[in-house]
């Protein structure tokens, strides 16, 4: 009996396969299918394609420095997080300073920011790396760079 059931249940599930690969069969005949025409009528040919414009290149851009836009952005969000920072909202300063960071990876005044929110929070040895990564792109002889320097001294080795 359990036999001739799974037999049944086999048989059953053969056949939906093949309803359902059939179903996905496609409608409009593809190469190679017969296509039925009748003598003497021709489908109308279709119509010529139009010439396509000439694309231009896309100029490259003038200099590898980010928009204006984009640093005016970074220096909005770093105002910010100083200010936030400075009212004690720590986190809130990280936030604003990461997002500084995304728009512009290169500039060291999110780095100092968020390297003085993670040791206002106690995470020295992030605020260390991060101060770490402002100082290799900070200008040589800036303030910035004394700046992330004398916190580097403030977190120790």
């Amino acid at each position: 009996m359990a036999l001739r059931h799974r037999c049944r249940t086999r048989g059953a599930m053969v056949l939906a396969g093949a309803l359902a690969l059939a179903a996905c069969a496609p409608l409009v005949p593809g190469p190679g299918a017969p296509v039925d025409e009748r003598p003497g009528e021709r489908p109308a040919p279709p119509p010529p394609a139009e010439p396509e414009a000439p694309v231009e290149a896309p100029s490259p851009p003038a200099s590898p420095v980010s928009p204006p836009v984009a640093a005016d952005a970074v220096s909005a969000l770093v105002g910010d997080a100083r200010r936030a920072a400075a009212a004690g909202r720590h986190e809130a300063a990280v936030a604003l300073a990461e997002r500084a960071q995304r728009l512009d990876p290169r500039a060291p005044e999110p780095y100092l920011v968020l390297a003085r929110a993670h040791q206002a929070l106690g995470r020295t040895a992030q605020a260390r790396q991060l101060a770490l990564r402002g100082l290799a792109s900070s200008p040589p002889g800036s303030q910035l760079r004394a700046d992330l320097e004398a916190l580097l001294g403030t977190l120790g080795p």
